[in-house]
């Protein structure tokens, strides 16, 4: 039963695939090669400079929201480090896979994990405490 299934799903995908190929030969007949390849170039642009335009608005935003240049790039690069704000490790390197929740006697700790490699594997573990980054557990690949 599932070896059918696979083979549907595979002969559904030979299908559309061939239904692209087929399209695209008829548009090159249709219009020109020279057509199509304007169209990919703009596309490539258009692409280009959107990721471009959202590159300099992050830059402005990270700008007007730490005044800090030296924290800004290295937020940008996607670096973190002691002292570091639990904002500023969320601009960093995004919002964690887990985290685990410590109420010690004086203090709030928590372990922020990101690149999940099974279950309960991460290749990084953040400690921060009172939402500031006091060390780090890097596994190496």
């Amino acid at each position: 039963m599932a070896r059918r299934k696979a083979n549907a799903g595979a002969l559904g995908l030979l299908i559309i695939l061939g239904l692209v190929v087929v399209s695209i030969g008829k548009i090159l007949d249709a219009v020109g090669p020279a057509i199509v390849l304007v169209i990919c170039a703009a596309a490539i642009g258009g692409y280009s400079w959107l990721k471009i335009s959202q590159r300099k608005a992050r830059l402005a935003f990270l700008r007007d929201k730490y005044k800090d240049e030296a924290i800004v790039q290295r937020i940008i690069q996607r670096l973190f480090w002691e002292g570091q704000t639990s904002e500023q490790l969320i601009d960093s390197l995004g919002n964690p896979a887990s985290v685990d929740h410590k109420m010690l006697k004086t203090r709030k700790r928590e372990i922020w994990k990101y690149g999940r490699q099974g279950v309960n594997r991460y290749a990084l573990r953040i400690t921060l405490d009172e939402d500031t980054v006091v060390g780090w557990d890097q596994k190496s690949y």
